[in-house]
C-alpha cells in the first residue's frame, strides 16, 4: 500500500487516490482485488474511513447528495483495488483567481473538462490578446505569450473541447482575436503573422504539426521555436524566402500522452522546442451523457470581467515588482536546481506574473502574484520530469527511464507501476517491463522494501 499523507484536506496520495480524512489508509487492505487470497481487508476500518470521508465532504462542499454518494462509492472501490489508480503526483497549484477562475469553474460545471485545462487555455488567449499592451519594467523584452500543450487520454479528457470553448468565448467577447487552426509550412505561418497582428496558433492535433516539422528542409520548427521569444524570423533558400517582422505568436495545442511520446524527435529537443512548451496533463471524469448549454446569463458576468481586464490594461500597462515580490522571486530563482527541466521556467514565471496581474486587475506585481508564479513553475518542473520525451535507443531503455521518473516521486508497488505504464507495456509486452526492473535492480538503481501489507519499489539515492 502506498504512503498517504495524514492531512485533513482532500489531496491526491502518491497513487492519486483522493482522501479526506486522517485515517491511516495504509492499514486498510493491500490494494489488491478482494478475490486475491492475500488480501485482508479490515471492514471496520474501511467503514470508519468512508464515514469520516463522508463527513468531510458534507462539511466542506456544497455537492448534491447523489454526487457525494458517487464520490464515496468511488473512494471505497479504489481503496479495495477495484477502481482506477491515477498516479497524479502533481496536483495543479491553487493559483486560480479572477475572471479566468470564474470561466474555468462555470464551464467545468457543464462539461467534462478539467478545470485547470480551461484556466490555462483562458490565460493563453488572454496573453495573445494583450501581448502588445503589457510590458514588464525590465531590460528583458518579455511578452506574456504562452506555448501550451494539453496532455491527456484520447476523448476522455475533452482536450479539444477546452480549446474550442475557450476560443469561442474570446471570439464572442473580443473583436480583434486572430486564431489559426493549423499550418503546413513556414511560408503559410508567415502569411498568418503579417501586418503585426497577434495570432494564436491552435493545434487540435499536435501530431500533425510535428509531422510537418519533420519534413526535410522545412523551416517551420525553427520559425515557431524562434518566435517564442523573438518578434522576427528570416530564412532564405534557393526556392523560397521567409521574412516576418513584428510577429506575436502564441500556441495552444492538444495531444495524447502516447502520441506525444511516440512522435517526438531528438531534433525538437536539440533546437530547444521542448523547453519552450508548457505542459498541462490532466485526467477526465464522466459526468454528463447529455451536457446542457451554458446559459448566457451565467456567461455574461465573466464577459464583463474580461472586458474589465482589457480596459484596465488599456493600450500600455507597465508593471513593476514590489520589493517583497522581488525578494521572493530572487530567492526562488537562485535556489532552482540545475537541470535540463528548469530551462526557461524563469521566463515563464515572468509571463505568468504579467497575466495574473492583468487577470486580477492589479497595478503591480506583489508578493502574492510572485508566489503564485513560483508555485506554478515548481509544478511545471515536476510535470516535465515525468512527461519530458525520452531519447532512448530501444524499448527497454525507454522503460527503464520511465520507471526512474515515477519512482523519483515516491515509492510504488509493482501493480501501481504497471498501471501507469500500461500503454507502453501493452505495446512492447510485459517482458520489457520485467527486464527493465531486473536491470535497474542489478545496477542498484532501485530497491525493494517490504512493509506489513505490500512490497514497495523505490529509487536509490
Amino acid at each position: 500500500m502506498v504512503r498517504v499523507p495524514k492531512k485533513i484536506e482532500p489531496l491526491p496520495t502518491s497513487a492519486g487516490r483522493t482522501v479526506g480524512t486522517n485515517v491511516d489508509f495504509s492499514k486498510i487492505g493491500t490494494g489488491r482485488k478482494p478475490f486475491d487470497p492475500e488480501c485482508k481487508v479490515d471492514t471496520t476500518e474501511l467503514e470508519a474511513a468512508s464515514k469520516n470521508y463522508e463527513n468531510f465532504l458534507r462539511q466542506t462542499t456544497n455537492w448534491a447528495e447523489s454526487d457525494i454518494e458517487k464520490k464515496i462509492n468511488q473512494h471505497r472501490k479504489e481503496m479495495l483495488g477495484l477502481g482506477p489508480i491515477r498516479l497524479e503526483q502533481n496536483k495543479f497549484p491553487d493559483v486560480m483567481a479572477g475572471p479566468a477562475r470564474d470561466f474555468a469553474e462555470l464551464y467545468s460545471r457543464y462539461l467534462e473538462v478539467p478545470k485547470h485545462f480551461l484556466f490555462t487555455a483562458y490565460l493563453v488567449c488572454l496573453g495573445s490578446v494583450l501581448c502588445k499592451s503589457i510590458k514588464l519594467h525590465t531590460e528583458l523584452d518579455i511578452e506574456p505569450r504562452l506555448f501550451v500543450l494539453l496532455l491527456g487520454e484520447s476523448s476522455d479528457v475533452r482536450k479539444s473541447t477546452a480549446l474550442r470553448k475557450t476560443i469561442e468565448f474570446f471570439k464572442e467577447t473580443v473583436t480583434e482575436f486572430k486564431v489559426c487552426w493549423g499550418v503546413n509550412s513556414a511560408e503559410g505561418l508567415s502569411k498568418v503573422l503579417k501586418n503585426g497582428a497577434p495570432a494564436l496558433l491552435c493545434l487540435d492535433e499536435f501530431q500533425q504539426f510535428l509531422g510537418k516539422c519533420k519534413i526535410e528542409h522545412s523551416t517551420l520548427l525553427p520559425m515557431v521555436t524562434s518566435l517564442f521569444e523573438n518578434l522576427m524570423f528570416e530564412a532564405h533558400t534557393k526556392t523560397s524566402d521567409v521574412l516576418v517582422e513584428d510577429a506575436h505568436l502564441s500556441l495552444l495545442a492538444a495531444s495524447t500522452e502516447e502520441t506525444h511520446a511516440k512522435t517526438w524527435d531528438p531534433g525538437f529537443t536539440a533546437i530547444g522546442f521542448s523547453n519552450r512548451l508548457w505542459i498541462v496533463p490532466g485526467y477526465g471524469e464522466k459526468k454528463f451523457a447529455f451536457p446542457k448549454k451554458v446559459p448566457d446569463t451565467e456567461k455574461q458576468p465573466i464577459r464583463e470581467g474580461l472586458i474589465k481586464t482589457l480596459k484596465s490594461v488599456g493600450g500600455n500597462l507597465g508593471l513593476d515588482m514590489t520589493p517583497d515580490a522581488e525578494r521572493l522571486f530572487q530567492d526562488w530563482y537562485l535556489n532552482c536546481e540545475t537541470s535540463v527541466h528548469v530551462k526557461r521556467l524563469e521566463g515563464y514565471a515572468l509571463r505568468f506574473m504579467a497575466l495574473f496581474c492583468a487577470n486580477e486587475c492589479r497595478p503591480e506585481i506583489d508578493a502574492e502574484i510572485a508566489g503564485k508564479a513560483s508555485a506554478l513553475c515548481d509544478w511545471q518542473l515536476e510535470v516535465r520530469r515525468i512527461y519530458d520525451p525520452i531519447d532512448a535507443d530501444n524499448t527497454i531503455a525507454e522503460m527503464e527511464e520511465r520507471v526512474r521518473r515515477y519512482l523519483r516521486q515516491t515509492e510504488l508497488t509493482e501493480r501501481e507501476l504497471k498501471t501507469k505504464l500500461h500503454r507502453i507495456i501493452g505495446r512492447s509486452g510485459t517482458w520489457c517491463f520485467v527486464t527493465a526492473l531486473k536491470n535497474l535492480r542489478a545496477a542498484r538503481e532501485i530497491y525493494y522494501r517490504k512493509n506489513k501489507k505490500a512490497v514497495l519499489i523505490g529509487l536509490s539515492e
